[in-house]
């Protein structure tokens, strides 16, 4: 799908999040970024990336880089 809520996104999110965190397996297109940024992760749900850093300290923070179609986005 071309179209992508607000709400799906936070979904993807957190379900990334616990996929990292606690490796639950997940139905989910997830992907660590190579490169210099070792934090640097990519969701795929269908034509859409969500770019997203994630840093787990005493707290977890983390922080949408991008949301695009594919071509545009990397």
């Amino acid at each position: 799908s071309n179209i992508i809520t607000e709400d799906k996104v936070d979904k993807l999110l957190k379900s990334a999040a616990r996929h990292i965190m606690f490796k639950e397996n997940i139905n989910i297109d997830l992907k660590k970024m190579k490169g210099s940024d070792q934090n640097l992760f990519r969701i795929r749900k269908g034509k859409v990336r969500i770019l997203f850093n994630f840093v787990k300290n005493d707290i977890v923070i983390l922080t949408v880089e991008d949301i695009g179609f594919r071509g545009n986005i990397y």
